[in-house]
């Protein structure tokens, strides 16, 4: 096995010459003077280059999976009473329909990312999809809790697919500029899904019985599929290669004449390393990249050819190293980062446990942790019903949109900006100028949130204590992986797939030790 370099994978590096007119101190109130990147080749089936209804319907079919996946995970997350009395189990027990689907959701990421690196990613799309609704079924059709818990824990290995992978998709499809807020979406939607999936998993299982839950889950799973079925083609390409052969055949990327001499100044004006300055010359070429010709000589796949879900494995990679490739990643400092802050995000995602004694709790969005619903919600002052409980959902969703604005809208227009005070250079530091925002709001959340459950203020202050946290859901989260694809986006797949895997694993840990940590100390402690 050998670990190779980034520069051995792809020359490709963080920072890159996103304007080129600014270089001579012009000012533009438009983007004509941008430059597309990564670099669209020649080729008309590049992923880069399909219309935009086609990138956008692939990206929107990927999120809806990620968001019916998490409504199928969380949509027993009120009625752990109600399942622990109708299969007489303890609440303990009934909790493992939750905190195992965590863990596999992010140990089977440490398969599904190797295996679409090197079998393409639309086959193992479909297949996740298809494991996903099959366990939503088995588990509507069971009557048995251990055959409960199988479905729920088979179900999360299949998910675990819609997080790495979600991501993962921006940077064949869409460019650099347009990264933050597409990985916004998609973290919204995941958001999204975790409030959507108690917020009716309570009032459709009190009405309808336990087994309708997994039913509506299964339908949405059901029209999922044929989504990525018919909406999601391989975007898979060998970008370098096909890059460097459309460069001998056409004027894409000629040999830099005006960048050159644009480069040098860069060098001497803004202190950017040689190092740096020679990959801005080779990205970069007199032709806009937006005007460049589609190869006539290639013909265009027909739409029936792009639903093929088998396009051969990656000529080049092994399968055992695409396997252990992410594990010199674990000391790379954004992916550090990114872990420890998505390690604490995967708590405000609602997961919902319960105490050792009878009524439920639901740890839901705190930073540390803190403590919704079931104890807190049901008995007096507050006397919720369980469906009710699910309403604190809704300023979770005011709170995972704002996040999406901070995090994803925000954070494009911020670095495009900055791109042009830098004389049109890109850094990927610069999107996380605005990480105090929302990493602000996720504190004065959780801590107005542990007071007033520990004071049992009114349950408004706890709505929006909770809504104040969410932000962090997609604000924080949405910077911090975008950060990381732009840094290290030869392998920004692995670099998801461990900040996914882990964070998982981490939060299977401490949701399993949190009751007894709050029990002991109280929430206002804990928070």
């Amino acid at each position: 096995m050998h670990f190779r370099t980034l520069k051995e994978l792809d020359t490709t590096e963080g920072t890159v010459l996103l304007f080129r007119e600014n270089l001579e101190g012009e000012r533009h109130r438009d983007d004509k003077d941008l430059i597309l990147f990564p670099q669209p080749s020649t080729d008309p089936n590049d992923p880069l280059r399909w219309p935009r209804w086609r990138k956008n319907m692939a990206y929107a079919s990927v999120c809806a999976f990620a968001c019916t996946n998490n409504i199928s995970g969380t949509v027993y997350s009120d009625v752990f009473v109600l399942i622990s009395e109708h299969f007489n189990v303890s609440v303990d027990e009934a909790s493992g329909l939750i905190s195992w689907v965590i863990l596999t959701l992010g140990v089977s990421n440490f398969f599904w990312v190797p295996s679409a690196l090197y079998f393409g990613k639309r086959p193992v799309f479909i297949l996740a999809c298809a494991i996903t609704f099959a366990a939503a079924i088995w588990a509507a059709s069971t009557d048995n809790f251990a055959s409960l818990q199988a479905a729920c824990v088979v179900g999360g290995l299949g998910g675990g697919a819609s997080e790495a992978l979600g991501a993962a998709i921006i940077n064949d499809i869409y460019f650099l500029h347009e990264r933050g807020s597409k990985m916004a979406w998609n973290l919204i939607m995941l958001a999204f899904g975790s409030s959507i999936g108690p917020l009716i998993g309570g009032y459709l299982i009190e009405s309808r019985g336990l087994k309708w839950g997994k039913w509506l889950s299964a339908i949405f799973l059901g029209v999922n599929l044929l989504m990525i079925i018919f909406f999601v083609p391989e975007t898979r390409f060998n970008r370098t290669l096909n890059t460097s052969n459309s460069s001998d055949q056409t004027a894409q990327i000629s040999e830099p004449t005006k960048t050159s001499e644009t480069a040098t100044d860069i060098e001497a004006s803004s202190g950017i390393d040689k190092s740096d300055t020679a990959h801005l010359e080779k990205s970069t070429s007199n032709t806009p990249s937006s005007s460049l010709p589609a190869d006539p000589s290639i013909p265009p796949k027909p739409y029936f050819a792009l639903l093929n879900p088998w396009s051969g494995t990656t000529p080049g990679e092994s399968f055992f190293d695409l396997m252990f490739r992410p594990i010199p990643l674990i000391v790379y400092p954004a992916c550090l980062m990114a872990t420890f802050i998505c390690e604490f995000r995967v708590v405000i995602i609602q997961w919902t446990l319960l105490t050792r004694r009878k009524d439920s709790i639901c740890l839901a969005p705190t930073v540390m942790v803190n403590v919704l619903s079931g104890s807190i919600l049901i008995p007096p002052p507050y006397n919720f019903t369980v469906g009710n409980v699910g309403l604190i959902n809704v300023p979770g969703m005011i709170g995972q949109a704002s996040g999406f604005i901070i995090g994803g809208v925000l954070i494009d227009k911020y670095s495009t900006y900055r791109a042009r005070r830098n004389k049109g250079i890109f850094l990927p530091e610069e999107r996380l100028a605005l990480l105090f925002i929302p990493s602000s709001l996720v504190f004065a959340g959780t801590v107005l949130f542990g007071f007033a459950a520990e004071r049992q203020m009114h349950w408004a202050v706890i709505f929006v204590a909770y809504g104040l946290m969410s932000v962090g859901l997609t604000g924080v989260a949405s910077i911090a992986m975008v950060y990381v694809c732009d840094s290290y986006f030869p392998v920004a797949a692995e670099c998801l797939e461990l900040i996914n895997g882990f964070k998982n694993v981490v939060a299977f840990g401490f949701i399993r030790g949190t009751v007894p940590w709050v029990e002991s100390q109280g929430y206002e402690r804990v928070s």
